[in-house]
């Protein structure tokens, strides 16, 4: 099984982490997290029961 790491961080915080990335001045270290959330509240609505349904599905159906 695959973990997937996640972090929580202000919207501004997580903009400019990217926007770092993306212009080649700062690099992901390793274990850093790859998904990033602005709140514990969004974490909980994408991984509903739902939602978590939904992705087993296109896990299982692979979808093109």
């Amino acid at each position: 099984m695959t973990t997937l790491r996640i972090g929580i961080a202000g919207y501004e915080e997580m903009k400019t982490r990217t926007l770092a990335i993306a212009a080649g001045e700062r690099k992901r270290r390793r274990g850093e997290p790859k998904v990033w959330f602005t709140s514990m509240e969004s974490v909980s609505r994408v991984l509903s029961d739902r939602n978590r349904a939904l992705l087993e599905l296109i896990a299982r159906a692979e979808p093109g």
